[in-house]
C-alpha cells in the first residue's frame, strides 16, 4: 500500500492536470490519492488566466486533501528562460499577512495574492465537508502551490483549532519571514509540516538575494564572458528575509532521505556543485513533481519525524 507521502505527491501531479476547471476523475495520479468511494473532488481554479488551481477531496482513510497547483515551468529547452520565468514571480516583494483580524508576519506577496484568489472556493468546498468524521485535513502542493500551503495551513489551524491540520509538500520556495515562521510554530503546526527538496532544486532558494547574485554568474560563465566562480566566495545559505519553513526531507543520491542539519548542508554543496560546473540541465529536471519527487518519495516509505 502506498504511503501518505506517496499519495500526496501524487495529488499534487493530479493539479496539473486541470484544464478549464475540471479534473478527469479517471486521472491516474488522482486515483492514487485513494478517493472515498461515491465522491468526487471539487476543483477550483481562480486568478489572471486561472492560473490558481487546486481541488479538496475526500480519501477512503477519512482525510480530507486539500492540493494546490503550482506553476508549471519549462522543463525543456531554455535554461535561462526557466529561471527568469520563475524570478519574475518574486518581483512583488513581501506583504503582511493577516490571520484572524491579526498581523502574522510578511509573506512573498504573489503566493499570498495567489491564495487570497481561491480561498473563498476552497473555505466553500470544505464547508461542504462534515469534518468531525475526519481524521483531519492535509495540505499539499508543488513549487508555487508548496508555498501557498504554508498560508493556508496558518488560516486553517488559525480558525480550526481543533482540527489536526497536516502540511507535506514539494520543491517549497522561500515563502515567509521569521515572525511568520514563528508564528505558525506558535499554532502547534510545525511538527506537522513537512517540505521534500530534491538535489538539484534551484526553486527552494528562491527568493533569495544571493541566489539572483549566483545565477547571473553562473549566466555569464555560461555564455563564456566570465571566470569560474571560486569556491570560498559563495555565501552561506541563510541572510535572508525569507525563511525556511517545516521540516525538511531532502532527497539525496539513490533517492536516500536526508533530515536536519547535515539535509541542510548536503543540498545546499549540491546546488552550489551543479551552479560551479554549470549543470544546469540537472537544475531545471530536478524541480519536476513526476520526475524524483515522485519516484524517490514513493520508494523511500514512511516520512520519518524529526
Amino acid at each position: 500500500m502506498a504511503t501518505l507521502e506517496c499519495r500526496l505527491i501524487h495529488a499534487s501531479v493530479a493539479c496539473y492536470a486541470i484544464h478549464n476547471g475540471k479534473l478527469d476523475p479517471a486521472n491516474p495520479d488522482l486515483q492514487a490519492l485513494g478517493l472515498q468511494p461515491g465522491t468526487t473532488p471539487t476543483v477550483f481554479i481562480n486568478g489572471l488566466d486561472h492560473i490558481n488551481a487546486g481541488f479538496v477531496a475526500e480519501t477512503w482513510d477519512n482525510w480530507v486533501v486539500l492540493a494546490i497547483r503550482g506553476t508549471l515551468p519549462p522543463f525543456t529547452g531554455d535554461f535561462w528562460a526557466w529561471v527568469r520565468d520563475w524570478l519574475q514571480d518574486f518581483e512583488a516583494g513581501p506583504t503582511d499577512w493577516i490571520v484572524n483580524g491579526q498581523h502574522f508576519g510578511r509573506v512573498e506577496a504573489g503566493f499570498a495574492t495567489a491564495l487570497h484568489s481561491i480561498w473563498p472556493q476552497v473555505m466553500a468546498a470544505l464547508g461542504r465537508i462534515d469534518l468531525s468524521g475526519k481524521q483531519g485535513i492535509l495540505v499539499t502542493g508543488h513549487s508555487k502551490g508548496a508555498a501557498m500551503t504554508f498560508l493556508a495551513a496558518s488560516l486553517l489551524k488559525a480558525k480550526m483549532p481543533h482540527v489536526l491540520v497536516e502540511n507535506c509538500c514539494f520543491a517549497a520556495p522561500l515563502t515567509c519571514d521569521a515572525q511568520f515562521r514563528d508564528n505558525y510554530n506558535a499554532l502547534g503546526l510545525r511538527p506537522f509540516s513537512v517540505r521534500y527538496q530534491n538535489e538539484y532544486d534551484l526553486v527552494p532558494y528562491l527568493p533569495w538575494w544571493p541566489s539572483l547574485a549566483l545565477l547571473a554568474h553562473a549566466e555569464q560563465r555560461d555564455r563564456g564572458t566570465t571566470q569560474q566562480l571560486a569556491m570560498a566566495n559563495w555565501p552561506a545559505a541563510g541572510n535572508n528575509l525569507y525563511v525556511p519553513m517545516g521540516i525538511l526531507r531532502y532527497i539525496g543520491p539513490h533517492c536516500a532521505i536526508e533530515y536536519g542539519d547535515k539535509a541542510e548542508r548536503d543540498a545546499w554543496e549540491a546546488m552550489k556543485y551543479a551552479l560551479e560546473h554549470l549543470e544546469f540541465s540537472k537544475i531545471a529536471a530536478a524541480h519536476s513533481a513526476d520526475g524524483r519527487y515522485l519516484h524517490c518519495v514513493c520508494q523511500a516509505g514512511t516520512c520519518a519525524t524529526e
